[in-house]
């Protein structure tokens, strides 16, 4: 059911936590003969077309689109072409096998070898596998990648299709990864050093959490024993040995898929697909492949937990149900009726977190995989300190009086047209779907199984099921989704705050399920969008540049309007604006309320509907509009279907000219803000961030962080008379329109409604509020946390002459030097487990640049490490860089244009810098200055920027660490 889980899909503290926990990232993750037999997915025989009249029964068509082969041995393959984007491909290699197979003396193995898989094969030694693929312009991590999980590992290759010999080269590596793996004991020993750093940067209050939790929600199943990062004495003591069986026994043809999509001929990719893996020999002392469930239980399970660096008080209500694959009508329209439900029930919690006594703060839920047999059923909150037993009360009378009366008319024809209006979106963008998209549907289906559904078929399916779909179904789901067996409460909070006992907590559930109730009354403004129309203004002047495909005009009230068509995407408009000013033109003692100018206008919606009834109002449409009063600027961010543009124009006039005040939804914002930063301090990685921007402003009183006592001295009206002022004129504003339009179609609009927003001439400019770096060497040390880990942060800043060649410099430098550290410090030290470097520069409120270089590692080696990164510098300073390196650099950003040149979120940011800075648009579109740099460029650069007697330097330690020193 890939169409209701991407959908309808809310992630919540606990789902995304538990998400996380289990795949472990690959060394990249900085973030873990025969002849074959083939067939092309076909609607089977008996498959009726999807339609009103199609019967539950009816077998769900395959989409024909892809090729689904199995080779002799036993390994399936998938093969598409698609030029979306151009000149690219996604291979992957997928392994039906993961930690849940690994023996007690193995934990940790499966994640071992996924690295080891980057650390030498039979063709490619050591690190030629991620030297390829950089050389061809590909980046370790968002295009080199992979992933333990559980019940799998997937490999993933992001690849180049217009340079010879590059796709089959990439096929060599996947047949490598599937059976030549080195192990190489003195790249085994140096990798156990990195997965040990993968496993610290993990640790935390959420990793402690999650350990005490699973036990409880996976009771009685290996899959509370088998995380995929595993046990860190096993992975750095256990034999060579042991990570070769593990690799002998599960990577194996029968266990194995290899998925291509992409811009190429898909009969000779499938040749070589067939060529290359169907010559790997079946394997005839196959272990069997077990699958492991989870246990069910007839009650309710509880799990408290507290802990000292938890930074909120959360409740979640999980209830598993065995998962389902969805091969006929009948059985996908159940999935659309689940999902309808979920959604109204989200919106009734999500309504009630606007209350100021609200039991919780934010609230979700979601209906998807657990595992791979377990599904669950979620309802998540953040709630008040102390207030668990409240907030799972709430949660329980909530989805108890869903149970009980049902939903209402209203909301489901509202969620009705909802789900529709995504899935015509999603339909109208079928041919923009990407290579990976593809990619990832057809790992998840070969681990998954079920129908290979194509987008227009769901499409079709949504199309004619969901009119048919009654109250009274979405109602049955209601009474059964979150019943008493099998569903386990998880109460998380920190060790500061009283918590309720488990008999308390089973107080509460046995209370809200004989509580009475009343039904839900839905409630729906009658009030207009917009009661009536501002009087039009007019286009005064045209002006094109022809060589990007960009027009601009001036409005009568000042207000310039640059668009760029596009046909990137067949359904979406995206627009920004931007007007000088910003909080920098108001005082100091004011600055918090113009700071939370825009949260007071979020929260209270537009004209005269609260942001409750506008979501009402705008079920149905593709649409959305955001503003911000920012340091430098008052900005308008927003996006729409061509359909919804007239919604879209409309909603960005009231947000700058009818801003609501709403004082009940104002009270509830304070709320959440208090609590969010009631337990800041307990949080290291949050104490560390506010300490480094502290020292990088010299403690400008603008740059304090936000605490609990911020939100009880803000003002309501204080932030609204801000925002309005700070709108109140028009006519400096420049909007920018990206996206499928053409210019004479939304003429009509532009005049209407940016040409009738006021404007007295008023011209402004940001002010220079004086925050600066300081100046000479700053070090400091953050002491927090229980965990053995460290990070330290390294940023040199200064004043820049501002110009393009400078930004690229710095930004090259930057992805240069991050190669090599990474080669130092993880490859060759085993230190840490990535490093993330920037370079990068501003031209306001004065011209400066910043470069950074940031790590995690254990606390007894941070200082080393630091010495090393100092050394390397120092390396650059005097000879420059290699020339591979600068090469990698050169063709990564290559790529990288080529891609963001398709993207209409790309184009509107370029065209807004180029614009404000003054440079040419038509250099938009040219090559990256880096492919004209050399090694001396970066060399002088590196001198330049990187001023060792200037920089800012914080170094995280755990508490009872040992004192450490300094470069």
């Amino acid at each position: 059911m890939r169409a209701v889980r991407a959908i309808n899909r809310i992630s919540f503290s606990f789902a995304a936590a538990a998400a996380a926990t289990l795949v472990a990232g690959a060394p990249a993750g900085i973030s873990a003969s025969a002849s074959a037999q083939t067939t092309t997915a076909r609607p089977p025989a008996t498959a009726r077309p999807a339609g009103p009249r199609a019967a539950a029964d009816s077998v769900l068509p395959n989409d024909t689109s892809v090729v689904v082969g199995r080779l002799p041995n036993g390994l399936t393959y998938y093969v598409r072409r698609n030029a979306e984007p151009p000149k690219r491909a996604e291979l992957r290699l997928v392994v039906n096998a993961g930690s849940i197979l690994e023996d007690p003396e193995q934990r940790g193995l499966a994640h071992v070898v996924e690295h080891m898989a980057f650390n030498g094969t039979r063709r490619f030694a050591g690190q030629q596998i991620v030297n390829f693929l950089e050389g061809v312009g590909m980046r370790f991590g968002p295009d080199v990648n992979a992933y333990t999980g559980f019940d799998e590992t997937v490999y993933m290759l992001t690849l180049p299709t217009d340079t010879a010999g590059v796709l089959d080269r990439g096929l060599d590596i996947l047949e490598d990864w599937a059976t030549a793996i080195s192990f190489d004991t003195a790249e085994v020993r140096k990798e156990r050093g990195v997965v040990i750093e993968e496993w610290r940067l993990g640790r935390g209050a959420g990793a402690r959490i999650r350990d005490r939790q699973f036990p409880v929600l996976f009771a009685g199943s290996r899959y509370a024993e088998r995380l995929p990062i595993g046990d860190p004495e096993i992975v750095r003591n256990a034999p060579v040995e042991q990570i070769r069986r593990f690799y002998h026994d599960w990577y194996r043809p029968d266990l194995m898929a290899v998925v291509a999509v992409g811009d190429f001929d898909p009969r000779q990719v499938e040749a070589m697909i067939r060529q290359r893996f169907g010559r790997i020999p079946a394997r005839t002392d196959a272990k069997p492949r077990q699958e492991f469930g989870v246990p069910g239980h007839p009650d309710t399970r509880f799990s408290v937990v507290t802990d000292r660096e938890a930074t909120g008080s959360t409740v979640d209500l999980v209830r598993t149900v065995p998962s389902r694959i969805r091969r006929t009508v009948g059985a996908y329209r159940e999935g659309i009726v689940e999902s309808l439900y979920g959604s109204m029930l989200d919106q009734r919690l999500t309504d009630i977190t606007q209350r100021p006594d609200a039991p919780f703060l934010n609230v979700s839920t979601y209906r998807g995989s657990l595992l791979r047999r377990l599904d669950a059923y979620f309802l998540s909150a953040q709630v008040p300190d102390a207030g668990e037993a409240r907030g799972l009360a709430a949660l329980l009378t909530e989805s108890g009086r869903a149970a009980r009366f049902g939903f209402t008319a209203p909301e489901l024809e509202r969620t009705r047209a909802e789900l529709l209006r995504q899935w015509e979106q999603i339909y109208a963008e079928r041919t923009r779907e990407t290579s990976g998209d593809f990619a990832g549907r057809y790992v998840g289906h070969y681990l998954y199984g079920g129908p290979l559904l194509s987008t227009s078929a769901e499409y079709a399916l949504n199309r004619d099921l969901l009119p048919g779909i009654r109250l009274a179904e979405v109602d049955s789901v209601a009474r059964t989704a979150l019943g008493s067996t099998d569903r386990t409460i998880l109460v998380v909070a920190p060790d500061t705050t009283r918590v309720p006992t488990e008999r308390e907590l089973a107080a509460v559930v046995d209370s809200a399920a004989r509580a009475p109730l009343a039904a839900y009354a839905d409630t729906v403004s009658s009030a207009p969008l917009l009661d009536r129309k501002p009087a039009p203004g007019r286009i005064v002047e045209t002006r094109t540049i022809p060589e990007v495909g960009v027009t601009e005009w001036r409005l009568s009230n000042g207000i310039r309007v640059v668009l760029k068509p596009t046909d990137y995407k067949r359904d979406e408009i995206v627009l920004a604006g931007r007007s000088p000013g910003g909080t920098s033109l108001v005082p100091d003692s004011l600055y918090r309320y113009a700071q939370t100018a825009g949260a007071a206008v979020a929260v209270g919606g537009v004209g005269q509907l609260s942001v409750t009834d506008l979501q009402k109002r705008l079920a149905g449409k593709a649409v959305s509009v955001g503003t911000q009063v920012g340091d430098l600027g008052e900005t308008v961010s927003g996006f729409a279907s061509p359909r919804d543009a007239e919604t879209l124009f409309q909603l960005v006039y009231l947000y700058i000219t009818q801003p609501r005040r709403d004082s009940t939804a104002w009270q509830a914002y304070l709320q959440r803000g208090r609590v969010a930063m009631r337990d800041r301090g307990a949080n290291p990685e949050g104490v560390f961030s506010d300490t480094l921007n502290a020292l990088l402003s010299s403690h400008h009183p603008r740059e304090r962080p936000f605490t609990a006592a911020t939100f009880d001295s803000l003002s309501l009206d204080r932030s609204l008379a801000i925002y309005r002022e700070r709108f109140a004129d028009a006519g400096d504003f420049t909007f920018y329109l990206v996206g499928a339009f053409s210019p004479d179609s939304v003429r009509p609009l532009v005049e209407q409604y940016l040409g009738g927003l006021p404007s007295s001439g008023r011209r402004e400019s940001f002010r220079d509020v004086g925050v600066r770096a300081p100046g000479g060497v700053v070090r400091a040390q953050v002491r927090r946390g229980v965990e053995p880990k460290s990070r330290t942060a390294l940023v040199f800043s200064g004043p820049v002459q501002f110009d393009r060649r400078t930004v690229s410099l710095l930004r090259t430098l930057g992805d240069v030097l991050e190669i090599r550290l990474r080669e130092r410090l993880r490859e060759e030290m085993s230190g840490t487990y990535g490093v993330s470097v920037s370079g990068g520069a501003e031209r306001d409120p004065v011209p400066q640049y910043r470069f950074s270089v940031d790590f995690g590692a254990a606390p007894e080696r941070l200082d080393e490490l630091v010495r090393v990164v100092f050394a390397e510098i120092d390396s650059v300073k005097a000879g420059g860089v290699r020339a591979e390196d600068l090469q990698k650099v050169r063709e990564a950003q290559r790529r990288e244009r080529e891609v963001s040149l398709r993207d209409n979120g790309y184009w509107v940011g370029a065209l807004m810098a180029y614009d404000e800075y003054g440079w040419d648009p038509r250099q938009i579109t040219a090559a990256p200055l880096s492919q004209g740099f050399t090694s001396d460029d970066l060399r002088d650069a590196a001198r330049r920027f990187l001023d060792t007697s200037r920089y800012v330097q914080v170094s995280l330690y755990p508490e009872q660490a040992p004192a450490a020193g300094s470069h």
